[in-house]
């Protein structure tokens, strides 16, 4: 026997019903934010109709947008006239995509909704400040988004902190979805109508129309586009009325060429006629016309008319004498240039080519580029190819630095640039290399590298380096779980030498001092000069906080040792503080700060020694 159910409350009842309102709620949101996106003739109408409907529906007091277009943002909103928001849609405004913390950012990184119930909760939020003013503090971030294409976010704003309700995070992901299948579209739509115009415009400028002769009246019937070709008026529909008027155009050579041509179509001598010449137009200037024609007849085997088309090809002979200048400026090129088939293999070379490479056109002929002059290098393996192959195919188009090697064995180093040639079936049939040998310009990038990374005095590594060696030293640490010391060295009594002796003197036991750093620490470990008198040394992977002690006591006896710059002996010291990571500090500024604090704790101490640093003394 089937037992009755349980009679249901009130109280599930009203849930139940309270929560059928709200999912019909979220449902007619969704249509109506789909009729917006599809009766919408624009981006910027979409965008305020769909902020309006969102703040006005679910009772947000600001309603944002942000959608990406390449680097540009664009910034769309809506707001409760009744709320002052005007402190946070300011800074909303300067939003900077680039640095995170702030919840857009939160939510592109997330890649889903994301609902911060406090702004002040963030990190490192831009905004706290101007939320803080006009009472901002529950915000809601979706992206829009179309498969892989993230096309910005929309970010809703309230003074009220009460959590989204049950279902809303999933309507949002809806909605995101719909809004970026919109600006999808309409990027597609833009894209298409400017492909569009572009080939309108490419039948303007070829300048092409139709034509036709009737042998038995002698009529000439031509269309717009042949008017405009021939340089006439396109309104000037009985310009040229018959085939005499057109040749009343032409030379007299010309007139007796095509005249020929069109008689051998009457005798049935010939199908097609094909003639260029030079028509001059009303407003005087000559045009090089091609003529292009086919005979047809009627059902008896009669010649019925002649059709075919006119082309304005003017500016394509003149481009063509352009070609051939610009052939002549390759072989001049101080560039060289060179021609691959689809396979790869060289087929033509220019003058530069054989004198950037020392191999002559017939011996570059019929080889692969790469096994001539670049893998016999042996600084590029099989996948740095792969990798340009498959630039080449998607972009069609690869440049950046490779290694050659010229026919006597020398390698150098070449900026080289390839782009892919496609037929009309898109298929690769050719490769243009272009390249130069930049040995000049990488040694001058050395020489600006040493002088921006290294001291000039003791070709030591400077600030600049220590600070990036040091960042990348914590991130193997951090994966090897080992310890780093950072050593701060100041020497004693160096100001006297200066005063004493002259900063010659000084620059010279500088240099000295250098060299004793170095043969004071292994090979794999950084010495760096930050200037003056003051100097670092980075240790890694040391085993304990003991051998760092070691280290320093080398370094202090080292520099404790007299010198000898000239014919003086000279006596200093110095004083050392260390810092440990993870132990001290896990960013580099703050290491290096804890090093120079104990450092004045050796000072303290009564110099020529060193002190590791203590939260305790060292304030």
């Amino acid at each position: 026997m089937v037992q009755p159910s349980a009679p249901t409350s009130t109280e599930d009842l009203e849930a139940r019903l309270a929560h059928a309102s709200a999912l019909v709620k979220r449902l007619h949101l969704q249509y109506e934010v789909a009729g917006i996106l599809a009766e919408a003739q624009s981006v910027d109408d979409a965008m305020h109709d769909v902020l309006t409907t969102l703040g006005r529906t679910k009772g947000w007091d600001l309603t944002q947008a942000w959608l990406f277009d390449d680097d540009h943002v664009q910034h769309f909103y809506w707001f409760d006239p009744d709320v002052d928001v005007a402190a946070y849609l300011e800074a909303s405004r300067r939003l900077d995509f680039a640095q995170g913390g702030h919840a857009p950012a939160q939510a592109l990184e997330a890649g889903d909704v994301v609902w911060i119930p406090e702004l002040k909760q963030l990190p490192n939020a831009t905004r706290q400040a101007s939320a803080a003013v006009n009472n901002i503090c529950n915000v809601l971030v979706f992206v829009l988004r179309h498969g892989q294409c993230v096309y910005g976010v929309i970010e809703l704003a309230s003074t009220q902190c009460d959590p989204p309700e049950e279902g809303m995070r999933q309507l949002f992901r809806l909605l995101g979805r719909d809004i970026g299948r919109f600006l999808e579209a309409m990027k597609y739509e833009a894209e298409l109508e400017k492909k569009n115009a572009r080939l309108a415009q490419a039948q303007r400028i070829a300048r092409m129309g139709h034509w036709e002769w009737r042998p038995l009246t002698g009529q000439l019937h031509i269309n717009n586009g042949t008017l405009r070709a021939l340089g006439f008026d396109p309104e000037q529909h009985n310009a040229l009325p018959t085939l005499d008027a057109y040749f009343a155009r032409l030379s007299d050579a010309d007139r007796d060429r095509l005249s020929a041509q069109l008689v051998e179509v009457q005798d049935f001598q010939r199908t097609e006629v094909e003639a260029e010449h030079v028509f001059n137009g009303p407003d005087g200037n000559p045009r090089m016309v091609v003529l292009r024609a086919e005979a047809q007849t009627d059902r008896h085997g009669r010649l019925n008319r002649v059709v075919g088309m006119v082309q304005d090809v003017t500016e394509r002979r003149r481009a063509e004498a352009q070609l051939r200048l610009i052939a002549k400026a390759v072989e001049q090129a101080a560039e060289a240039m060179v021609i691959l088939d689809a396979s790869g293999t060289i087929i033509s070379v220019n003058p530069a080519f054989t004198r950037i490479t020392g191999y002559a056109g017939a011996e570059a002929a019929g080889r692969l580029m790469d096994e001539l002059l670049h893998r016999p290098t042996g600084r590029h393996d099989d996948a740095f190819f792969r990798r340009v192959v498959g630039f080449l195919l998607a972009d069609g188009h690869w440049e950046g630095e490779v290694w050659a090697l010229r026919k006597n064995g020398e390698v150098f180093p070449e900026l080289l640039s390839i782009s892919v040639i496609r037929d009309d079936n898109d298929s690769v049939v050719n490769y243009v290399g272009v390249f130069n040998d930049i040995t000049d310009q990488k040694e001058q990038e050395d020489r600006l590298k040493q002088l921006a990374l290294y001291d000039s005095l003791t070709g030591l590594p400077n600030r600049t380096l220590l600070r990036e060696h040091l960042e990348q030293a914590m991130m193997r640490s951090a994966r090897q779980q080992r310890k780093i010391a950072v050593l701060f060295c100041d020497l004693d009594r160096f100001k006297p030498v200066n005063d004493t002796f002259g900063h010659e003197v000084g620059d010279q036991l500088l240099k000295q001092v250098a060299d004793r750093l170095r043969s004071a620490v292994r090979a794999s470990d950084l010495v760096s000069r930050l200037g003056g008198d003051e100097f670092v040394v980075v240790l890694e992977s040391i085993a304990s906080e003991a051998d760092a002690g070691q280290v320093a006591h080398k370094i202090v006896d080292a520099i404790g040792a007299p010198f000898v710059v000239g014919k003086r002996d000279i006596d200093i010291g110095t004083s050392v503080g260390i810092a440990f990571y993870p132990d001290h500090g896990d960013k580099a500024r703050t290491l290096l700060r804890r090093a120079d604090q104990a450092l004045y704790q050796a000072k303290e101490a009564g110099r020529n020694g060193y002190q590791v640093w203590a939260p305790s003394t060292a304030g």
